[in-house]
C-alpha cells in the first residue's frame, strides 16, 4: 500500500492550471465573509434581521459568511444596500 503525504498533494495543486483562480475565489470569498461579518455585528443585526431586510433567508447570509458559497452580485448588492452600503471595497491585494 502507497502512503500519499499531504505535503505531496498540496505542492502537486499548485501546478494544477485552475489553481491560482480557485486560490482567488476562495481569497474573494474569505473576504467578503469577513467583511460582511464585521458590518453586520457593527450594526448589531442579527442574521435573521439582515436577511429579512436583503429579501433572503438567514441560510443564506450564514453560509456566506463562512465562506462556504460564492454569492452572486445581485444578491451581495441587496445585502450591502440592506446594510446601508453604497459601496463595496473589496481588496484583494
Amino acid at each position: 500500500m502507497i502512503k500519499k503525504k499531504y505535503s505531496n498533494v498540496f505542492a502537486q495543486a499548485k501546478n494544477d492550471p485552475n489553481y491560482r483562480g480557485c486560490l482567488q475565489e476562495a481569497t474573494a470569498r474569505l473576504k467578503l465573509a469577513e467583511l460582511l461579518h464585521k458590518e453586520r455585528t457593527f450594526q448589531s443585526l442579527s442574521m435573521a434581521q439582515l436577511a429579512k431586510k436583503a429579501g433572503t433567508t438567514p441560510a443564506v447570509i450564514s453560509r456566506i459568511e463562512n465562506a462556504q458559497v460564492s454569492a452572486g452580485i445581485d444578491l451581495i448588492y441587496k445585502i450591502f444596500k440592506a446594510l446601508g452600503k453604497k459601496t463595496l471595497n473589496l481588496d484583494l491585494s
